[in-house]
């Protein structure tokens, strides 16, 4: 069986052969135009759903365009957020290394002020030690000089006393000296 393509038009201009019992021609012809009425609204919403299809579908096929885009647009973001946090972790680690370099070289260089500082301590204390020692050395030769000097005075004095009554000055006169002094700490204690 062939389909024929109908149009509206056909189904209005249609003829029929005529017969004794046939149907009414007016009726016939009625129905006929009703279907030929009925069949060009649909042939129109057909052709208007036909439309929107085609442009539905180009629609579609731009969407999806677009959609390609955007997903390969994502994927380049994608991959250039992995380099970007990469250089950020590379540059984050660099500068950890970094501060832990200038960290160490700052201990290294308070380290080393500390060993100079106990070095040059150990001298100071060292060049003390000596000072004392050579003070206490000078101190007791004084102190050795002093005790000579006060006994030669004190020999010297018992003379000198035995000529000043001689020539009737008055003896009054205070002699002092270590040896005193240390006498009196002895003797006050």
């Amino acid at each position: 069986m062939r389909v024929v393509a109908l149009r509206p038009e056909d189904i209005a201009e249609a003829e029929f052969g005529r017969s004794f019992r046939g149907y009414n021609e007016e009726e016939v012809r009625e129905f006929l135009e009703e279907v030929a009425t009925q069949f060009a609204l649909l042939l129109e919403e057909r052709d208007k759903i036909l439309q929107e299809n085609r442009e539905l579908r180009r629609r579609l096929v731009d969407q999806e365009e677009y959609l390609k885009k955007v997903q390969s647009q994502v994927e380049e973001w994608k991959k250039q957020a992995e380099v970007e946090k990469e250089l950020a972790r590379r540059e984050s680690s660099m500068i950890i290394k970094e501060a832990q370099l200038r960290a160490q070289k700052i201990v290294d260089e308070a380290l080393e002020r500390i060993k100079e500082a106990e070095a040059a301590y150990r001298g100071i204390f060292e060049k003390y030690r000596l000072f004392q020692i050579r003070f206490k050395s000078l101190l007791q030769t004084f102190m050795e000089s002093i005790e000579k000097e006060d006994w030669r005075r004190e020999t010297e004095g018992t003379k000198e006393e035995v000529s000043l009554e001689e020539d009737g000055e008055s003896t009054d006169v205070v002699r002092f000296s270590f040896k005193d002094l240390r006498n009196e700490e002895k003797t006050g204690k």
